[in-house]
C-alpha cells in the first residue's frame, strides 16, 4: 500500500527528514560547507566517541 503525502510541502518535508540528526545537519549546512568533526560538535552528540572508542576530550 502506498502512502500519500501531505498537500503541505512544509509537512512533507518534515515526514520526509522527521530524522532528528538530519533535521540539525540541515540547518547547519545552510550556512556553508561544514567539516564533519564541525558538524559532529554542531548536532551535541554526548554519546559520540572518537575512532579510538573514547569519550572525546
Amino acid at each position: 500500500m502506498k502512502k500519500t503525502l501531505p498537500a503541505c510541502p512544509v509537512e512533507t518535508t518534515l515526514m520526509l527528514i522527521s530524522d532528528r540528526w538530519k533535521v540539525l545537519i540541515i540547518r547547519d549546512l545552510l550556512e556553508g560547507t561544514k567539516r564533519f568533526g564541525e558538524l559532529k560538535k554542531s548536532v551535541g552528540n554526548p554519546g559520540a566517541e572518537n575512532k579510538e572508542g573514547k569519550e572525546p576530550v
